[in-house]
């Protein structure tokens, strides 16, 4: 089996190549648009959403599949992204999912919901981060 370590979303990651570590550089909690929400906003700030997954059983090999979605405070829910998880070498995964931006009409709390699954079972979830998105728009 597979398990879910942690997730988080950020501005940047770097792997150091010798090491195999991860910087993680400016976690993102919340967003300050200083214009008025529209419609059809788009906010084009790159993100990179991080995931860490590891045998639950050291000794056994696993494989599944990782879904991440953005939801809107109404409740729309768009997938970003769709990743197989390949544990059968190795006892941990990082995942980096990277986008250019986010589609934000709304103000409130969005969040990303990670969902899992192994050998064709249901997607569950396993993680949620949360984003909170004000708009503030400014005097003219």
């Amino acid at each position: 089996m597979i398990e879910h370590v942690w997730s988080v979303l950020c501005s940047r990651s770097v792997i150091d190549y010798e090491t195999n570590n991860v910087s993680i550089q400016d976690i993102i909690e919340q967003i300050t648009i200083n214009a008025e929400p529209t419609e059809d906003g788009f906010l084009p700030i790159p993100m990179e959403l991080i995931t860490l997954w590891e045998r639950k059983e050291i000794d056994e090999p696993a494989n599944g599949t990782e879904r991440v979605s953005f939801v809107t405070p109404s409740g729309k829910s768009t997938i970003i992204s769709e990743s197989k998880i390949d544990l059968s070498k190795v006892e941990r995964h990082r995942q980096r999912v990277r986008f250019p931006g986010l589609p934000i009409s709304e103000a409130g709390r969005h969040y990303f919901r990670v969902e899992f699954k192994e050998n064709g079972d249901q997607y569950h979830e396993v993680a949620t981060i949360p984003l909170a998105v004000q708009f503030q728009p400014q005097a003219v």
